[in-house]
């Protein structure tokens, strides 16, 4: 066969007529290619098959196109597969191309044929491209094509040539595909300018901008932060901006400026804290009603085990005696016991802690029976809010919706005698929301923000907030709701030194699961450790990652087990191997979290940057060296919040030159806000947003 190669368009062309949505199974846009050619009908035949296109011109195709379509080279006639053909085909599919043989024709001949594939358009979370700006323009005269005009402006690199001219946006399933082909909405072609059609819903907006009005004049000096990952970069008082609303032409149509959910990209901290993201509040957390402490610690008197915020309310909540086939008493005992025994997870032995026993009275750490659940010794110390953790589609995420969650965390007791006291260990039921959909985490989010201004109007002690808050976690700890993503312990009451263990629900009982994004700190951690060559080869095989907080730790490396099972900690530990081999320079996706550098070099920070942003999402690090925290973010007997949670600026651990500032509670107040204040309608300006950032951040904890 003699070889062809066409001068060929990008990737997946879209067609010369307007844009619209396209609704696709697979939760993107398609759009066929260009016709292709790549050979002539001679000696065996015509070879138009996808694997060669892949090696000659792989901008071209998609690795796994959806449908194909051929023709006569010069005609109008087009042929699918299942469909009469005018000649015989060895190989007529999408995965494959089209194969035509000269020995298998009548005539001796194949005919030159031409191809196109039907190609899924990428999201944003499945590229690295750099978003610079997301602008939308109303249209004065709406067009069948919709009522506005969105244009994303990507900074021109190799990131943004991969898009090949298009890429999708989906907003709870109606998706809307963009192009730099001057084609539809577009002007100019290959400039980074993306544009389509949209229909946009106005008045949402504008409700939703009444909302954020509303709130922001509630508080005095809003402010607002600029985060790099967890870290502080900026601090500074809240300004709204204003959009123009001259006229401009787009493809002889004339536009304005669509107006904003919020009035800038960053909003501000508009809630309370101890309101609506971390409520430790004993009028609250200890109230009668509603919980249990068999010690009384905070004097509120609540005595009632079965309290609807209860220690074994929330535990047997959890067991499905249809499914699991044990009682309540034996569901809580089968998990207790995992520190009597050794236990194991990732092919990793957890080393059993006895010490349990002493804090339950009767219990001979063997039989259910001999477990007192009306005298579990755990108090409620917080209920917090982590609807940051949540992610959707239309903030770029490149996997499905994730809910955020909501977590209660509890503090061992203990009783000696006639003596009752806290100890030191907390144990955090961590479940996720009851809503994932853009629309629903919106609703979520208001209703927080509205808890908080009942707490403002009414108090925490009133009835009005107590009920507010028990109707939103009811959705996550009503029976057998299926709920919970984890349950994680941290505790030296057990056993010396602190320990953080994890579990989840599985084969009907609470079980050991591995400490996500931790390895396993033995083999793992220290630089003369077994596996450091293993850790720094991970550092460096996955910098870029790392730096732009969007990794997963593996299991395995090889035939290593490197997810950790649990980890034993102190107060200073940290993850101190650095890379030795890292990017010539930081990534577009990253955002330094320094804050002081004096005079250290770009290859130095970059090696800190790596170990730091590594370490500070392992679990024992974020709860010791890396934030400088004393083991628990929630103070395990008085209820305090760390520094890392309040605000605290941080010494770099191994490189004291560098130093970072943390206030999680400030990012989490503006997630919140961005979330409440989320246009869930075609608007793809949400790609840009604070919301959109932190979604794309893989934060466990």
């Amino acid at each position: 066969m003699n070889k062809k190669i066409m001068g060929l368009s990008l990737l997946c062309v879209l067609s010369a007529a307007p844009l619209s949505p396209i609704h696709a199974q697979t939760g993107v846009s398609n759009a066929w290619t260009a016709w292709l050619d790549r050979d002539e009908p001679s000696g065996q035949g015509d070879a138009e098959v996808l694997p060669a296109f892949l090696t000659e011109t792989p901008n071209s195709v998609c690795t796994t196109p959806s449908a194909i379509e051929a023709r006569i080279r010069g005609t109008t006639n087009v042929f699918t597969p299942g469909m009469t053909l005018p000649q015989t085909m060895r190989t007529f599919e999408p995965t494959k191309g089209l194969q035509c043989y000269n020995v298998d024709q009548r005539s001796g001949s194949c005919a030159d044929y031409e191809v196109r594939f039907l190609c899924a358009a990428p999201t944003l979370g499945q590229t690295k491209a750099v978003l610079e700006k997301m602008e939308v323009f109303k249209l004065q005269a709406p067009v069948s094509q919709g009522n506005a005009i969105a244009q994303a402006t990507f900074k021109l690199d190799a990131a943004m040539e991969a898009l090949n001219g298009r890429f999708s946006f989906d907003m709870e399933g109606v998706i809307t595909a963009f192009n730099d082909r001057a084609e539809g909405a577009d002007e100019k072609s290959g400039d980074g300018i993306f544009s389509a059609f949209i229909t946009m819903n106005f008045t949402d907006i504008t409700d939703t901008q009444t909302a954020f009005n509303n709130k922001l004049r509630t508080v005095t000096n809003p402010i607002v932060r600029e985060f790099a990952g967890r870290s502080v970069v900026t601090t500074k008082t809240f300004a709204a901006t204003s959009s123009s609303a001259s006229t401009v032409l787009i493809r002889g149509m004339a536009t304005t400026a669509a107006p904003e959910p919020l009035p800038a990209p960053t909003p501000p901290a508009l809630v309370l804290a101890e309101n609506a993201l971390v409520i430790n509040d004993k009028a609250v957390v200890a109230n009668a009603g509603l919980t249990f402490d068999m010690c009384n610690t905070d004097g509120t008197g609540n005595s009632n085990p079965n309290a609807a915020w209860s220690f074994k309310t929330l535990l047997s909540n959890l067991n499905n005696e249809l499914t699991s086939g044990i009682t309540d008493q034996q569901f809580i005992n089968e998990w207790l016991r995992n520190w009597m025994v050794d236990s194991f997870a990732n092919d990793t032995t957890i080393l059993a802690r006895t010490g349990i026993k002493g804090f339950f009275p009767g219990w001979d750490g063997v039989n259910a029976q001999t477990l007192n659940l009306d005298q579990l010794p755990f108090r409620l110390l917080a209920i917090v809010n982590r609807i940051d953790l949540a992610t959707i589609p239309a903030y770029g995420a490149s996997t499905a919706n994730k809910p955020g969650e909501i977590r209660f965390v509890f503090g061992l007791v203990q009783r000696n005698g006639s003596q009752c006291s806290a100890a030191p260990m907390t144990a955090i039921f961590e479940y996720r929301d009851a809503t994932s959909s853009c629309s629903g985490l919106k609703d979520l989010a208001n209703k927080w923000l509205n808890l908080d201004s009942i707490g403002v109007q009414f108090g925490r002690n009133s009835a009005n907030y107590r009920d507010a808050l028990k109707a939103i976690t009811d959705t996550v700890t009503a029976p057998n709701a299926n709920k919970l993503n984890q349950l994680r312990t941290n505790d030296i009451a057990f056993g010396s030194p602190w320990q953080l263990r994890e579990f989840v629900i599985s084969g009907g009982k609470l079980s050991p699961t591995t400490i996500k994004q931790t390895p396993n700190p033995v083999q793992f951690q220290a630089t003369t450790a077994p596996g450091a060559a293993t850790t720094k080869d991970y550092l460096q095989q996955n910098a870029n990652g790392i730096l732009c907080e969007n990794y997963t730790v593996p299991e395995t490396i090889g035939t290593q087990r490197f997810l950790g099972a649990s980890t034993d900690y102190g107060f200073s530990t940290t993850w101190p191997i650095t890379p030795d081999v890292v990017p010539a320079s930081f990534p577009t996706c990253y955002k330094s979290s320094v804050t002081n550098t004096n005079g250290t070099t770009l290859d130095t920070r970059i090696k800190s940057e790596v170990r730091h942003k590594f370490a500070l999402n392992t679990c024992d690090a974020c709860h010791s060296g890396e934030t400088r925290t004393g083991f628990v973010h929630i103070d395990w007997a008085t209820r305090g919040l760390s520094g890392f949670m309040t605000g605290i600026n941080v010494t770099d651990p191994v490189n004291s030159l560098l130093t970072r500032q943390f206030n999680d509670l400030a990012r989490r107040n503006q997630a919140l806000v961005g979330t409440a204040a989320t246009s869930c309608t075609t608007d793809p300006r949400i790609l840009r947003s604070f919301r959109a950032q932190q979604a794309r951040l893989r934060f466990i904890h």
